[in-house]
């Protein structure tokens, strides 16, 4: 929509201006071109580019301003506030040129090593990999493991180890681990404890039996029995003097994969869990796990005594260069990398300890960072980390949770229309590079058309009680996104979305891509006219992609483009 044209602005009316207090030191966007004085002189860049001389000096136009015009006084502007109806705010302006970011400070961490959940959800999911019976490692660059526990400070303390490079965790109960041997739960306890897990080895080994920790000591086991009375019946065969045990619910057995013969046991209940650390005599250990490889070490919950919790202990280095690959592919241009590359690091020392009911920092999937180990990596994708370790994107001194989507549609989106809360950094803007990788985002633009009677349906899920859409107003963010939605049936009843609400109902309920969305209604169809993927909060991916490729923009640059008022720093860690 065209502005009316505007003439020069009489003193007078500049005067109310400045005394209304109507121009101000922060940006805004405006609607459509913007006409100075005559139809030959538009204002380039939108209102909110516009210089003009108030109380505090000479500062950006904000919010409405009111101008004279051919037909009298009129509104331009919208520095705040929003759109109803169809009247979309504006897209066409270009967005600044970021500037550079120097890497400033330093900031400490608690920790150098990241927690991840591999298999921990207890219930079944499409997403959430659920927790397991048993669970193998092999050993691929390394020549066996040492067996202990991690501390709360991240370190780890041995308690055994074994130069098997096959071995399967498993719960201590009556299980059939991949191989197909069978693992009993009840053994034969041989009298008293032991000084080293090497003492206890040998006098297990004399029966052919394991060497166990069970909550601070060394104990020789025997057999491997699914009942009492096999256990019993054993220990006489055996002609050994010792008591049927079973441990308790909190107890790994660790066993060789390819017979089930079990290695060790580890049971100290719920002050501290099994862990496995791969050895390699050259280089870092890699190992095998669920057809990925990973760095790091390996922890083993049964957080609810049931079945395996397997969490990957890694250095948080080496956790960005398994997140990167599996984020935004690794061929693109190592800028863009290196800005995801700050956000998946920043994100996870921001949540250091976030899902502590489950015993981890981060998961593995969407709900925090898609991450898979090494197996992805590729020489651009582990520069890039390389290139930006130890590097992290601050907000008022502390790490920022660096939001990222797929892509914002041509705007990201202030968090309290997202998420219900405000958060300074996640300040929505109008982003006019993201169009330039619209040739390779299968999501730049989109169509989805639901019914009226489809719309009332799916707003009743909510508990409203409409019996069509048949009038759909529509409310825009200042950057043209959908933060509003109501939908009257013929009778008056009403279903109201705003905000939070609003952005759910659309993503979740509708299960459209994004809320950068128009809508075109024909009869009883209403078709969403929409583009981008995702929450549309802070770094767009294929924004990145743009700024780099076509624009030649920096990581630093590309960063401070999407997150507001941030500052770049190197981090010392503690442990």
């Amino acid at each position: 929509m065209k502005m009316k044209r505007l003439n020069a602005i009489p003193a007078f009316i500049l005067a109310l201006l400045l005394i209304a207090g109507l121009f101000s030191a922060v940006p805004a966007a405006a609607a459509g071109d913007i006409y100075v004085n005559d139809s030959n002189n538009v204002l380039s860049g939108g209102l909110g580019s516009a210089y003009a001389v108030g109380s505090g000096g000479t500062g950006f136009v904000s919010g409405n301003a009111y101008v004279m015009t051919a037909d009298g006084i009129t509104t331009i502007g919208g520095g705040s506030g929003s759109s109803t109806g169809s009247e979309r705010p504006g897209r066409d302006e270009t967005s600044p040129t970021p500037s550079h970011l120097s890497v400033t400070g330093s900031i400490s961490l608690p920790y150098s090593k990241i927690r991840v959940g591999l298999y921990y959800y207890d219930g079944s999911s499409s997403i959430r990999n659920s927790t397991l019976e048993s669970a193998n490692l092999e050993n691929e660059v390394g020549y066996g493991y040492l067996f202990g526990w991690y501390d709360s400070s991240r370190v780890f303390h041995q308690v055994g180890y074994t130069n098997e490079t096959q071995i399967t965790m498993a719960m201590d109960k009556n299980v059939t681990i991949s191989s197909g041997a069978g693992l009993g739960c009840y053994h034969i306890m041989l009298p008293g404890t032991y000084y080293s897990f090497e003492e206890a080895s040998a006098a297990a080994a004399q029966y052919g039996g394991f060497p166990a920790y069970y909550n601070g000591q060394y104990y020789a086991l025997v057999g491997s029995f699914t009942s009492i009375s096999e256990a019993q019946s054993a220990m006489s065969w055996y002609g050994v003097s010792g008591t049927v045990y079973t441990a308790s619910q909190y107890c790994v057995t660790v066993c060789r994969t390819t017979d089930g013969t079990i290695l060790f046991e580890f049971d100290c209940g719920r002050d501290q869990n099994l862990a496995v650390s791969p050895q390699s005599s050259s280089g870092k250990a890699v190992t095998w796990f669920k057809g990925y490889q990973y760095y790091g070490d390996f922890e083993y919950v049964r957080r609810s005594g049931e079945k395996l919790t397997v969490i990957n202990i890694v250095d948080i280095e080496d956790y960005v260069k398994g997140v990167l690959p599996y984020e935004m592919s690794g061929s693109w241009p190592i800028e863009a990398l290196k800005a995801q590359a700050l956000c998946a690091r920043t994100y996870a020392a921001s949540h250091f300890n976030a899902n502590s009911y489950y015993g981890f920092d981060v998961t593995n999937d969407t709900y925090s960072q898609v991450y898979r180990g090494l197996t992805g990596a590729t020489s651009t994708s582990d520069a890039a980390v390389e290139q930006t370790a130890g590097i992290y994107i601050l907000y008022a001194g502390e790490p920022i949770s660096a939001m990222y989507c797929s892509s914002n549609g041509g705007a990201t989106e202030d968090s309290e229309n997202i998420t219900g809360n405000a958060v300074g950094y996640l300040r929505g803007k109008v982003d006019s590079f993201e169009a330039a990788a619209a040739s390779i985002n299968a999501n730049s633009s989109w169509t989805d058309t639901l019914t009226r009677s489809q719309l009332a349906e799916k707003a009743n899920t909510l508990g409203f009680s409409i019996a069509s859409a048949d009038s759909i107003e529509i409310t825009y963010s200042d950057t043209g996104n959908v933060i509003g939605m109501k939908l009257t049936d013929s009778n008056g009843r009403s279903a109201s979305f705003s905000g939070k609400a609003c952005y759910e109902f659309c993503t979740s309920t509708l299960g459209l891509k994004s809320i950068s969305f128009e809508i075109s209604e024909n009869g009883d169809s209403v078709t969403f006219i929409g583009s981008g993927w995702g929450h549309s909060l802070g770094l767009s991916q294929f924004g990145a992609y743009a700024m780099a490729k076509t624009y030649g923009f920096t990581y630093d640059q590309i960063v401070n483009f999407y997150f507001t008022d941030i500052t770049l720093a190197r981090a010392t860690y503690t442990n």
